[in-house]
């Protein structure tokens, strides 16, 4: 009967599939039958998949808490400084359009007047230094600016050029001013000298620290700085509070949407976020936890590839009588091989799933929500299973090359 090379083919594939299968069986009776050979040969592989599993699960999600932190802290204003504008200001128009924008949460002007202006209650009193600050309604509330007593912040914008002005806390206490309650200007508000200039106080303000410069200062509206502080102002200023990401974006838009025709010399001064830095150190501890796998791995491969060179040892005289047999040298060394890839398999399935947990306990104690890469498992397991094979190469050579009389012999 004659056989065509396609048939031939099949029939080969059959038989090396078999021979794999065979050799497969007995490498899994041998781990069987030998448990604590096996015990050994598996541990230092599972710790280390189990400690590489749970160094990268806690580093990705330590990760995950990183770039939730710098989020929070990433900058959520927007600064634009205009360098040549009309004594008005920013036209309203403008104004509204980027106050539109849908990351925008409140935008205005908040611009310095005077960095030095001399304030005091009455002409005997000292003066103290202290900003002018000109502001609006959307100015003051996207600095997060707040009225702790006398008329309302939303006042500001009414005032129509009277001589009314808002005052920082940190500032009352040092002149002892405290507002009337009524309307701005209406004859009852306590009065502050600003370079000479007398104001009534409508309110005291308070605010946060990234704008604390305003709770020492004077806060008058456009309008009443032009008629009533002397000087021409030092630089107008939009600040716009966005969401916290999108400072950047909303900065390129804000210079075209409040100076559509370039002649203003807008300049974007909105401060960094630090997102170079964020990248950096999650970058950082993905290698730390890389790194941390690479070298328990090691170890593993290492404590493997010494079971197994004891293994052989003690099996001198079952790998010689297999040679009598007739097996090969090569299939004697595929004979290990398969025992270490069996070990390497079941180590890093335990592994996984003692690392998954040690993960899951601690993020659970440190109240972390748990992040897990898809891939990890696969490629974890498949680094356990290949540092078995490379720790059982050295043993699987020496076996292939114990002579059957002297195996026989000892």
């Amino acid at each position: 009967m004659t056989t065509t090379p396609a048939s031939d083919l099949a029939s080969r594939a059959r038989q090396r599939v078999g021979e794999v299968v065979r050799v497969s069986a007995d490498a899994a009776r041998a781990l069987i039958q030998r448990p604590m050979h096996t015990l050994a040969m598996i541990a230092g592989v599972m710790l280390a998949v189990a400690s590489a599993t749970a160094g990268v699960v806690v580093a990705d999600t330590q990760q995950a808490r990183i770039d939730l932190r710098f989020d929070l802290q990433r900058s959520d204003h927007v600064v634009i400084q205009a360098d040549d504008l009309p004594p008005a200001g920013f036209p309203a128009q403008q104004l509204r359009r980027l106050v539109a924008l849908e990351p925008v949460t409140a935008a205005g002007e908040l611009s310095i007047w005077d960095h030095s202006a001399r304030v005091s209650r009455s002409i005997p009193d000292t003066p103290v230094t202290s900003n002018v600050v000109v502001a609006d309604v959307g100015g003051l509330a996207a600095a997060g600016v707040l009225g702790r007593s006398g008329a309302p912040l939303e006042l500001i914008s009414a005032t129509s050029g009277a001589p009314v002005a808002w005052i920082g806390d940190r500032l009352a206490a040092r002149l002892g001013v405290a507002p009337a309650t009524g309307s701005p200007g209406a004859g009852q508000d306590a009065q502050i000298l600003v370079d000479g200039t007398p104001l009534s106080v409508a309110g005291v303000v308070s605010a946060p620290s990234a704008f604390g410069y305003l709770s020492g200062a004077v806060v008058v509206s456009r309008a009443t700085a032009v008629e009533h502080v002397s000087g021409a102002g030092e630089n107008m200023r939009v600040v716009a509070q966005v969401r916290p990401g999108a400072a950047k974006a909303v900065g390129g838009y804000a210079t075209q949407a409040l100076d559509p025709q370039g002649d203003a010399g807008l300049r974007d001064l909105t401060p960094p976020d630090g997102e170079i830095l964020k990248s950096n150190v999650a970058s950082d501890l993905r290698r730390i936890g890389m790194a941390l796998a690479v070298v328990i791995g090691l170890v593993g491969m290492l404590t493997a590839a010494n079971t197994l060179i004891m293994s052989v040892y003690q099996r001198r005289r079952e790998l010689g009588l297999r040679s009598a047999m007739g097996w090969s040298r090569r299939k004697i060394g595929a004979l290990l091989l398969a025992e270490s890839a069996l070990a390497g398999l079941l180590a890093g399935v335990l592994g996984v799933g003692l690392g998954f947990a040690g993960a899951a306990i601690w993020c659970e104690v440190q109240d972390w929500e748990l992040i897990i890469e898809p891939l990890l498992p696969v490629v974890v397991l498949a680094g356990g299973v290949l540092a078995s094979l490379v720790g059982g190469l050295l043993p699987a050579l020496k076996a292939a090359s114990i002579s059957p009389l002297t195996a026989m012999r000892s």
